[in-house]
């Protein structure tokens, strides 16, 4: 994806169709050459920054919101309970759940479970601390806002699947499980929101010690 040319990539029309195809692509995921549009750079950036912060957020929403709660597709831990006064059933587990555990479930299960709620933050966090490629992004306010409505369209996206679909991937916007709470779905919303300018904060302090380690240092004594 960080395919960083350093001469403006043309489209030959005597070429075929496959090596058109592929000059468009190369086109499409490169950084433009010059700055002579800074909407595109900007849009250019946001799309990889969305791309890192997205990941760590559903990482942190799955992990430590769906699993405990059941809702993250398999039975979720044990929680320390009183034997006389369960919270949530005679088993002390939370209910509304499938009965396997994570690594109980069949391997493709196991596996896209593992590689979308964590694999994709493992491959961010790879991104940030070893690809130069990866630099802070500026404007900040501009990029937090961007950020920010995102993660309003990734949530009407959330609702689109409900409809399509008939479920939902984040229980505490589907009106179905909660219900006569419109006000927690609500409070639900806009704190998935307000949590991703904080995470695209740590992202980009992330970025900031990475290129302030990797800076090349001029003695001025030489």
């Amino acid at each position: 994806m960080h395919l960083i040319c350093p001469k403006a990539i043309e489209v030959d029309p005597n070429d075929c169709q496959g090596h058109k195809f592929k000059a468009y692509c190369l086109r499409f995921l490169s950084p433009p050459n010059r700055a002579t549009c800074p909407v595109r750079r900007y849009f250019f950036s946001l799309y990889y920054t969305v791309a890192h912060v997205f990941p760590i957020m559903n990482t942190l929403v799955y992990w430590g919101c769906l699993v405990p709660s059941g809702h993250g597709g398999f039975a979720p831990p044990k929680l320390p309970h009183d034997p006389q006064n369960p919270p949530c059933g005679r088993n002390g587990t939370l209910g509304h759940h499938p009965d396997k555990g994570l690594f109980d479930q069949d391997p493709i299960k196991t596996f896209s479970i593992i590689n979308v709620w964590t694999i994709t933050t493992v491959i961010a966090f790879i991104e940030i601390f070893f690809l130069n490629s990866i630099r802070r992004p500026t404007p900040v306010i501009g990029h937090a806002a961007g950020v920010m409505i995102c993660s309003g369209a990734y949530l009407a996206w959330a609702e689109f699947g409900k409809l399509a679909t008939g479920h939902s991937g984040l229980f505490f916007i589907d009106p179905d499980i909660i219900k006569d709470m419109p006000e927690v779905i609500i409070a639900a919303c806009i704190s998935f929101v307000a949590i991703s300018p904080g995470i695209f904060t740590y992202v980009y302090g992330l970025i900031a010690m990475r290129e302030t380690i990797t800076a090349v240092r001029h003695d001025s004594s030489c």
